[in-house]
């Protein structure tokens, strides 16, 4: 087939699989791989020879690579050192035996089994880490020890790729060459100090002073390209070079600029290689034999079922409580995308037959398909977990009554759930005027620096959990403050403790807007919406770059909390049931309408044009002239130029715009 025709056909295919991908929230690894197989040749056959094309893809893994060296931190591992180090080691370890125990059970050589467990025991960094960024839990006590454990997989590629030749040689085994190996990366290492602190440093400095990015660029991929050609001279990989340019220039005050560069190469390249990857699966093969499709179906079970109990032990070892256990092992349930480097250097090497290699692909991009749906219901199986499986060294009932805590005679107190800035700031407010108050909080770390004399009641545990909070004496308390990172454990929180404590004052803190109706309906009696005091600390601050005086700008404010933070609480100032969420959702936001020349309104004052009786808009601002009130009185008479400030939904402003001779679309 023509060339250019074939690049067409993939572009097409590719913009069809994307969207689609998109819609359904699946990895773009996913979407290349299907890709891959649908342009291969086993799909409709647009590139028949995947030589050239794999070719690219590995300079892909090598851009991968280096990118990883650049984002690595000496700094970040010792500050994460526990849970990397005894984390990761533990969740590799285990999985590569638990592989390796069931592979022989199946009848694989202990070699061959081996090899299987280390390819199969790394997880998908990237898949991983792009479902927690969509779903803001980076910096939650889940994202952190999820990517604690993949950091140390990172790192465990390296020494990985030197091992297992020895174990795909022409022999299968072999390990003759493994001092010579052994000194090699002494040395190799000894060069990256020496390049790392006094030579690279150096040149880039000299390059940035010319103030080129081209020229920059340039220096930067050649650095790369150089020391990866130097380390393969010297027996190891390619991929291996490139991890070290990256971790030399990471080390460099460059390591941002050079990111930069790097990452639009980096995604073709990268996205390129997991094409080349789906246009080896041999889906004619697989799809046309039954025998290998229940075989594929029980490798993934044996896959996920592994990896999730493992990555749930590694979590349990550093302390994790069995929310951030669960969550762990249901996010580390993949095959990694080097992984697939690992595996068709074997295939190359003649050590992995051609068959075991298609079921290896195919069950991994099945694992990595499933992993956005078992991240998705993994707190579901949280909440199974702590149905079925109680804390067994507290006695509890429905209500929480005959609970022993560890507050002691403390009542009236205020239970804080979440020890992040705020639920600090509220700690620190209860000092200061004398409010006894205890800490349920999810990091080990944080309770051993916190818990003393001076802070004898914070407790570690899961405020999901009717034990944890019967022992913070939610009973007696007067309010619970959920200030917890993870979203998805405040409706359980509030639920939970609402069921408890049927008088408790419970104040929640949300990120969107949409999510406070559902947690008012649940029991909490305010919602504190991140994404609507933004907006008002947005708005205050706009403000005063239209130099309004403070008093006017303290006055717009009030008026818009009084509008609008009605709808965060259970019950408005009278004490009637104010609307639902929906209304606020339905573009409930302030319009102004100015009064047009000879419209009905000019001439009218606010009581003549009825708004609140007909439209139920209770008061208006008014600016005329450049001044604004921000109460309108009702006897005032609108004049031609004057703008009326009201807060409604677009419905209601539509209805109301000929009023004053305009239109709203």
């Amino acid at each position: 087939m023509d060339f250019m025709l074939a690049l067409a056909g993939i572009a097409v295919i590719s913009i069809v699989f994307l969207y689609i991908s998109l819609a359904f929230r699946l990895p773009s690894i996913v979407s290349f791989l299907v890709i891959g197989m649908l342009a291969g040749p086993y799909g409709f056959a647009l590139i028949e020879n995947v030589d050239s094309i794999e070719t690219f893809g590995e300079i892909g893994i090598m851009l991968l690579l280096f990118t990883i060296g650049l984002e690595f931190s000496f700094d970040k591992l010792l500050r994460s050192w526990r849970t990397v180090i005894i984390g990761g080691l533990v969740q590799l370890v285990t999985t590569v035996a638990a592989i390796t125990f069931v592979a022989q059970a199946l009848g694989v050589p202990p070699a061959s089994a081996f090899v299987f467990g280390l390819i199969i025991s790394l997880s998908s960094t990237a898949i991983v880490m792009k479902v927690l960024q969509e779903r803001r839990e980076l910096d939650t006590l889940q994202g952190r020890t999820l990517l604690g454990i993949l950091i140390f997989q990172d790192l465990a590629i390296i020494p990985m790729i030197l091992i297992l030749p020895h174990f795909m040689g022409s022999g299968g085994s072999g390990f003759s060459n493994l001092p010579l190996t052994i000194v090699k990366v002494a040395g190799i290492l000894c060069i990256v100090i020496v390049l790392s602190r006094w030579v690279i440093p150096g040149v880039l400095y000299r390059v940035a002073r010319q103030k080129s990015r081209e020229l920059f660029f340039i220096t930067v991929a050649g650095l790369c390209i150089v020391i990866a050609w130097i380390t393969n001279q010297a027996g190891l990989s390619y991929t291996l070079g490139a991890f070290i340019a990256g971790l030399i220039i990471g080390e460099s005050d460059y390591n941002i600029d050079a990111l930069s560069h790097i990452i639009p190469f980096r995604d073709v390249f990268a996205a390129i290689f997991f094409l080349s990857i789906g246009m080896l699966l041999d889906t004619d093969a697989i799809l046309g034999n039954p025998g290998f499709i229940i075989l594929i179906l029980i490798i993934v079970t044996l896959i996920i079922g592994i990896k999730v109990f493992t990555g749930i032990f590694a979590a349990s070892v550093l302390g994790m409580p069995a929310r951030i256990a669960i969550i762990t092992g249901f996010a580390l349930c993949q095959v990694g995308e080097f992984s697939f480097v690992l595996a068709k250097s074997g295939l190359d090497a003649g050590f992995i037959p051609e068959m075991i290699y298609q079921l290896f692909l195919a069950s991994a991009i099945i694992t990595m398909a499933l992993t956005p749906v078992f991240m998705q219901v993994s707190p579901r199986a949280v909440g199974f977990y702590y149905r079925m499986a109680p804390a067994r060294n507290e006695p509890g009932s429905g209500s929480g009554a005959g609970m022993t805590d560890a507050t002691g005679l403390l009542s009236d107190h205020i239970v804080i759930a979440g020890y992040g800035i705020t639920g600090k700031s509220v700690a620190r407010a209860a000092e200061i005027t004398g409010i006894p108050y205890t800490v349920i909080e999810l990091n080990p770390d944080v309770i051993r620096r916190e818990r003393s004399a001076r802070h004898p009641f914070f407790i570690f545990g899961d405020a999901m959990q009717e034990e944890v909070l019967g022992h913070a004496g939610i009973c007696r308390a007067r309010a619970l403050v959920v200030v917890v990172s993870a979203q998805e454990a405040i409706p359980h929180i509030v639920h939970k403790a609402r069921a408890m404590a049927p008088s408790l004052y419970i104040i929640a803190r949300t990120e969107h807007v949409r999510n406070a109706q559902y947690l008012l309906d649940l029991g909490a009696d305010e919602v504190i919406s991140e994404e609507y005091e933004s907006a008002k600390e947005i708005f205050t601050r706009t403000l005063r770059k239209y130099q309004l005086p403070e008093s006017e700008i303290g006055k717009i404010v009030a008026k818009l909390q009084e509008w609008g933070y009605a709808k965060f609480v259970k019950n408005g100032q009278d004490g009637n049931s104010v609307p639902g969420m929906d209304e606020v959702l339905s573009s409930l936001r302030i319009h102004m309408l100015t009064v047009e020349p000879k419209s009905p309104a000019e001439g009218k004052t606010l009581a003549d044009l009825r708004l609140k009786e007909q439209y139920g808009i209770a008061d208006c601002g008014l600016r005329r002239n450049g001044d604004t009130s921000v109460t309108a009185d009702a006897a005032t008479r609108l004049q031609a130029g004057d703008s009326l400030i009201v807060f409604c939904s677009d419905r209601t402003i539509r209805e109301i715009a000929g009023l004053f001779g305009q239109t709203y679309e």
